[in-house]
This record gives structure tokens, C-alpha cells and sequence, in this order.
């Protein structure tokens, strides 16, 4: 489990966080709206460390990592998937050698456990036979399979996903959900999803977080989202709405 406690972020005179505090629970896909400027990025990226907090606490379990220096954050790190907005792969090195880089990085696994630990993460994202492949050579859909499985590769406590649908067609985005979704269950990870895909949030959203000018504006889940009262939440998905009503 993540707790952030009172997290405050500004820029100069921005105050782009505000008061946060969120509880995000093991074992299920915890996602993050809102809409673009609302400090759902900042958020995220506060999570991890990448920024630091003016003021509050983020706890994993019983650590509080604001109060880590450089050397726990990276021990700590190693307990931490990453899938980035648009994959991140490297050009360079082929679909195997993308997965195991955490692992080289990481690790002190011998070459022969790092293949062995990159195939098994390959074939749980179902991309059998792409072990030789560059990320140039495969589409937008496999990038993200690959990313996931490299994010999986270290078998993290901790999952964050930045916008993991972007660019996707919506048979794709469902399949990368789902599968973000089974091995949040079947490894039992904390999983946090920052989204503006309202697809995402009916399919997959055991948890939901409306951040709303940099405050928690409202949190549930995928089946009372629609019921809500908060008028900036139905301003934000009143097209998912209007979706679900053409489609009943």
C-alpha cells in the first residue's frame, strides 16, 4: 500500500498540489483523473520521488521516502515498475534485451537467470517468438506489451503507469487494461494509474481519484462514478456519458 499524507508541490507561485492525501491499495488498479493542468502528473511524479514535496509525507508500506536519501530511494527503486507514456523502449536494443535491462541495471542475477526471468515476462504478456525483434519492427500495441513486461521484469511491490493508452486504437487499450489489470491481482502490486481515459476508468477502475485544480475532488470506484454529485467530475466525463447512453 502507498499513503500520500498531506503533499503540497508548488512552482514558484504556483501551487499545483494541494493538501493531497490518498490511499492507494495493494492488489488493486488505483487510477488517477483529471483533466490536463489539474496536477495529476505532478502527483505522480511526487509519488516516485521525482519530486520533492514542500510539505507532507508519502508512505510505502511504513517507509516514509521523504525522508530517504539517495542511496535507500535507489534500494527502494528496485521495488518499483515503471510503464512511461509512449513505452520508452530503446531503439537500439532488441525486445529481450529491453526487458532485461532493469534487471542489468538492478540485479545480481546471472546472464542465464536474467534470460530465463526476461522469457518468463515475455510470455506473460503474451509476445511469444518477439525475443529477437527492435521496437522499430513491432507496433504501438506490442511496445506497450514489452513495456509492461519490462516493468514486471524486477517482480515490483509497486506499479506506476503514465497515460498507458496513448496513441493506442480502443481494442488495443482494452487488451493493455486488462493485462494491467490480471497482474495487478495475480502479483498483488499497488498499482497507479494516471489517465484521462474514461474507457480505462469503467473497464479497470478499482479505485478512482478526481484531482480537480491540484485538491482531491472526489474518489470511488468504476460502478458509483456516474452518480456523482461533484459537478467538475461530470464536466469531465460527461462524453463517457453520453457514450453509455447511446450504447444502453
Amino acid at each position: 500500500m502507498i499513503n500520500v499524507v498531506g503533499a503540497n508541490k508548488s512552482f514558484g507561485s504556483n501551487h499545483v498540489l494541494k493538501d493531497v492525501s490518498i490511499d492507494f491499495e495493494k492488489g488493486k488498479t488505483n487510477l488517477i483523473i483529471g483533466k490536463s493542468g489539474s496536477g495529476k502528473t505532478v502527483l505522480l511524479k511526487s509519488i516516485v520521488a521525482l519530486y520533492p514535496l514542500d510539505s507532507g509525507s508519502v508512505f510505502y508500506g511504513d517507509t516514509d521516502i521523504t525522508n530517504l536519501d539517495s542511496k535507500k530511494l535507489k534500494n527502494l527503486r528496485k521495488d518499483i515498475g515503471m510503464l512511461f507514456q509512449g513505452g520508452a523502449l530503446f531503439d537500439s536494443k532488441t525486445v529481450l534485451e529491453n526487458i532485461m535491462f532493469p534487471m542489468d541495471m538492478f540485479s545480481q542475477m546471472s546472464n542465464k537467470e536474467k534470460l530465463k526471468r526476461a522469457q518468463f515476462c515475455l510470455d506473460r504478456v503474451n509476445l511469444v517468438g518477439a525475443d529477437n525483434l527492435y521496437p522499430s519492427e513491432i507496433s504501438g500495441g506490442m511496445n506497450k506489451r514489452v513495456a509492461i513486461a519490462r516493468a514486471i521484469a524486477l517482480n515490483p511491490s509497486f506499479l506506476f503507469c503514465d497515460e498507458p493508452n496513448s496513441g493506442l486504437d480502443p481494442t488495443t487499450a482494452l487488451l493493455i487494461d486488462n493485462l494491467i489489470s490480471e497482474i495487478t491481482k495475480e502479483y498483488q502490486i499497488t498499482t497507479i494509474i494516471n489517465t484521462h481515459d474514461m474507457n480505462s476508468v469503467i473497464n479497470i477502475g478499482d479505485n478512482v481519484t478526481f484531482i480537480d485544480k491540484g485538491e482531491v475532488a472526489w474518489r470511488g470506484d468504476k460502478y458509483n462514478i456516474f452518480d456523482s454529485k461533484n459537478q467538475h467530475l461530470q464536466d469531465f466525463i460527461s462524453p463517457a456519458m453520453l457514450i453509455r447512453s447511446i450504447n444502453r
